[in-house]
């Protein structure tokens, strides 16, 4: 019956989903764990999962299958699940097998290259495996781009936010870039008028890691279904019931792992809030990046720098490390969060600089992919368009284009959706706060139970049901747009 051709179906991405999982621990494991010499055979473990789960979704009969199911015999959520299974099917299986073990063998090279050309600040020491993973994601690109009927570099981004629009995107991007670059200047200048005690060598790298537990556990990690680690680039990764984040320790400056580590939360929390019966099921991941990136920078920029969370930070670090003084005030730790700096690096960089970092590297992106910018020339690339933004010269590759894991891992296309998610955080919150009155009295009294339901109910729940845009037009009764973020940061800021 046509009906049992789904149930197959469903069979088949659960493997699917499996060799994902499998894949997730390997490369954590990777990053945090793997002796530095093992990186060959690792790479030859995840291009044999890649393969794998190339040649389950490439195979003729899964083809076969999806021509035999009978929609009209499908439930609402099933026939969500079969659209989610049509689009993954088209994603993978019109890429060559050897394509797609290609491109996961040589990003685990890279990532390797790429660390120890950050160590020695040489681009050099990685510039001809970048340029060979460059050359095989352009390949991919260009079959993407002609499966979805898109530009190359829009066939890359719909692997990380489907359903996106480069011509949308661009027309977002160059509308929040005028206003950011109009205000920042403007919101430094107001800041030089205020008393700020910064805090240096205060914190540990034991201390931060203890305080970071408690607040990720306070705000609803489940340590019994995931772990805190540490690596090179802070990330979240893991497996289904397996939600592994990491972060990077500075003593110089401890609130910027914190700070990291309640970004990876966000993106923790919304693995372990998707729905349990669609576990291994396309339709029971999370929406996309930028949905994901909506929770990580919510959690991380929206909620841990307001003043209300700062009045509990500031007791939580007198209880359980007796820091009292002006310096540890909630109203200190605000203005700490809030200090607007044109920083050369993206993780550090405050909520109001952070989208122009991204917007950069889209722009960069395109013409790597669209526009045959060279590998060689990405440096000098890299620094023009940082001048461009900030006004300000790299003085360093390590502080430019060696700074991110993304590019030497393959994943061109997924800077864009850190800033979508920017704008869908806050336009998430607008409605949040008119939904919760008593939003910042909970979080001043270290209760965010209300927060996480909301999060729950409206966004973690919806898995991929539905569109990123779908999700915010029944949250929000909009579309994705700047004006909220335009909103939240001049309210705070200016």
């Amino acid at each position: 019956m046509k009906l049992n051709s789904y149930n197959q179906l469903k069979e088949i991405f659960t493997k699917v989903s499996i060799s994902s999982d499998i894949e997730g621990i390997l490369h954590w494991d990777m990053s945090t764990m793997m002796p530095s010499n093992s990186r060959n055979n690792r790479a030859n473990q995840l291009g044999f999962i890649a393969n794998l789960k190339h040649s389950l979704l490439s195979d003729p009969k899964v083809s076969d299958l999806i021509a035999k199911v009978d929609i009209n015999q499908l439930s609402k959520d099933d026939l969500a699940n079969f659209k989610e299974m049509q689009r993954e099917h088209i994603l993978l299986s019109s890429l060559p097998a050897d394509l797609v073990e290609a491109i996961s063998k040589t990003s685990a090279l890279c990532e390797g290259k790429w660390k120890e050309a950050k160590k020695n600040c040489d681009f050099g020491i990685v510039k001809d495996d970048l340029n060979e993973l460059i050359n095989l994601s352009k390949q991919e690109s260009q079959i993407l781009g002609e499966k979805l009927n898109c530009s190359p570099y829009e066939g890359l981004i719909q692997k990380y936010e489907p359903y996106s629009n480069v011509e949308n995107i661009t027309k977002i991007f160059e509308d929040l870039e005028i206003f950011l670059v109009s205000s920042i200047d403007k919101i430094i200048e107001i800041q030089k008028k205020e008393s700020v005690l910064f805090i240096k060598d205060q914190l540990s790298s034991l201390d931060q890691h203890k305080i970071a537990k408690i607040l990720m556990k306070t705000i609803g990690f489940d340590f019994s279904k995931g772990r805190l680690d540490v690596s090179e680039h802070p990330f979240c990764g893991g497996a289904t019931d397996d939600v592994r984040i990491t972060t990077r320790y500075s003593e110089q400056d401890p609130f910027t792992s914190l700070e990291g580590v309640m970004h990876e939360t966000g993106h923790a929390l919304y693995e372990m809030g998707l729905p349990l019966n669609w576990q291994h099921q396309p339709v029971g991941k999370s929406r996309g990046m930028a949905m994901h990136e909506s929770q990580s920078l919510l959690i991380e920029m929206q909620i841990t720098r307001s003043l209300a969370f700062k009045k509990y930070l500031s007791r939580v670090l007198k209880k359980y490390l007796n820091l009292n003084g002006k310096q540890w005030s909630a109203e200190n730790l605000y203005l700490l969060g809030t200090r607007v700096n044109k920083t050369y690096i993206r993780v550090e960089a405050d909520e109001v600089t952070y989208p122009l970092h991204i917007i950069m590297r889209f722009n960069l992106e395109k013409k790597i992919i669209n526009e045959n910018l060279h590998t060689k020339d990405i440096p000098e690339a890299w620094n023009a368009e940082y001048k461009k933004m900030f006004n300000k010269n790299v003085d360093k590759d390590t502080n430019g284009c060696l700074q991110d894991i993304h590019w030497y891992a393959g994943l061109i296309g997924y800077f864009p959706t850190y800033t979508l998610g920017a704008l869908a955080s806050a336009q998430f919150v607008d409605t949040m706060r008119k939904e919760i009155p008593k939003l910042d009295q909970e979080m001043e009294d270290g209760n965010f139970k209300d927060l996480i339901s909301w999060l729950r109910r409206n966004i973690h729940q919806k898995a991929s049901f539905f569109s990123t845009n779908e999700i915010l037009e029944q949250v929000t009764k909009g579309t994705l747009n700047a004006k909220y973020f335009r909103n939240y940061i001049t309210n705070r800021y200016l």
